[in-house]
């Protein structure tokens, strides 16, 4: 059954934490009136500076679909509206490369060679505006393979990557070369030891390493983990 405009901002308004019209509409600085015409039916269309206020209110939900209903519901990482570009990029989307490297989350694959852009992959604008940096140009995609990040970052997701920042800059994700295996891992300070921690989500099966002081120039970062698209399978 298709939501109407009504449907869709009691929806939001309740899921954002406000149960009465009134402290959401003041929230957004419009009237109670205003929005109690909205999600009566009253008034079936929402437009311009009162759309734009709401969607700040209710945070967790795209713009594009309390307005019309269109596209996925909820904004976030599972709903960046990625295709392999054909042509040009379509209107609001922008254009990323997607690199011929797969980083491993494994014990790591033998990767010497530079990556080359092999495609590139077309990202709804909004998403990659309110998700990545706003310089995009430093913005590179990788696939994932393996499991040693299980239930964090998932064989096969799509990977984007801050490719300026090839250093480390405190507790994260990076994708990395250590000992010749390209890998995706969390990097973090092991305080007793002092030494720098190679950890996986999927501990288990992957401890932790360390990388010694002496060992740290062998450890070559090429960007850090800014956000990445999982697969869900039913």
């Amino acid at each position: 059954m298709t939501m109407t405009l009504a449907d869709r901002l009691i929806l939001a308004r309740r899921e954002s934490g406000y149960d009465d019209t009134k402290p959401a509409a003041e929230k957004a600085g419009i009237t109670p009136s205003a929005l109690y015409q909205l999600e009566s039916g009253k008034t079936k269309s929402l437009h311009g500076g009162t759309a734009v206020q709401l969607a700040k209110v209710y945070p967790g939900f795209r713009i594009e679909w309390l307005i019309a209903g269109e596209g996925p519901m909820r904004a976030g990482e599972h709903s960046a509206q990625v295709h392999v570009s054909a042509g040009e990029t379509p209107a609001g989307y922008v254009r990323l490369p997607l690199l011929s490297m797969e980083g491993e989350m494994g014990v790591g694959a033998i990767n010497d060679d530079p990556p080359e852009v092999v495609q590139h992959l077309d990202v709804a604008e909004w998403w990659a505006r309110q998700n990545l940096p706003h310089s995009l140009d430093r913005v590179r995609i990788i696939t994932a393979r393996g499991d040693s990040m299980a239930g964090v970052i998932n064989h096969g997701d799509v990977v984007f990557v801050d490719a300026e920042a090839p250093y480390y800059d405190g507790e994260g994700i990076y994708v990395f070369n250590w000992q010749g295996r390209a890998l995706i891992k969390r990097l973090a300070p092991n305080l007793r030891s002092g030494n720098l921690q190679i950890l996986s989500a999927n501990n288990s099966a992957y401890p932790p390493e360390d990388v010694p002081p002496g060992e740290i120039d062998q450890l070559h970062i090429a960007g850090r983990v800014l956000a990445w698209l999982t697969l869900k399978r039913f």
